[in-house]
């Protein structure tokens, strides 16, 4: 008889995510479409960020750029397995945060990034680097526990297989799934 016990050891919560996305340094590597990233949670899509500055021309050939995802705003929190509480109800603390993601079993074999461009003209992907910080439960006082987003970037995992995106099936394919373990 197999018994699993849930520890809350490989809850995770990711409060911020940063990208940094670099396009092959070959001719018509670029792109001018709009590239994005879907974050999926044991494949359903849990938000959808834009790889893109308004005022900067984002997926240059040879450029690398980072893009960094963070707070309510952009990371609106999405419980897992953790169950939000009825309305009106509260705990000190919550059990969960008030922004971010949840990954109740870990990242590895459970996160993905699925890549998508909008558009014919062909992006080559040269790499993709994925770095996050943790949301903790931890002690700010003798008897005070708070959810708190750590202050450093935790490196994560990169994807470094040339991949060509476009709508033409012609030139790539218009998604390309990065999974992570």
């Amino acid at each position: 008889m197999l018994t699993i016990i849930h520890s809350e050891e490989y809850i995770m919560w990711i409060g911020s995510i940063g990208l940094v996305a670099a396009t092959k340094d070959v001719p018509n590597a670029e792109t001018d479409n709009l590239v994005q990233a879907s974050i999926l949670r044991n494949g359903k899509e849990i938000r959808v960020l834009n790889l893109d500055y308004a005022d900067v021309d984002d997926h240059e050939r040879g450029d690398s750029r980072s893009y960094n995802y963070s707070g309510p705003a952009k990371l609106p929190r999405r419980n897992d397995l953790t169950p939000e509480l009825p309305p009106g109800i509260g705990m000190i603390p919550m059990p969960y945060p008030g922004y971010g993601f949840e990954f109740s079993q870990g990242l590895s074999g459970h996160l993905q990034i699925q890549l998508r461009i909008n558009g014919d003209d062909m992006w080559i992907k040269d790499n993709i680097d994925l770095y996050v910080k943790f949301i903790r439960l931890r002690a700010t006082s003798f008897d005070t526990l708070a959810w708190l987003e750590d202050t450093a970037w935790t490196y994560i995992a990169s994807w470094t297989q040339d991949v060509a995106l476009s709508t033409d099936d012609k030139e790539g394919v218009t998604t390309w799934t990065l999974n992570l373990g």
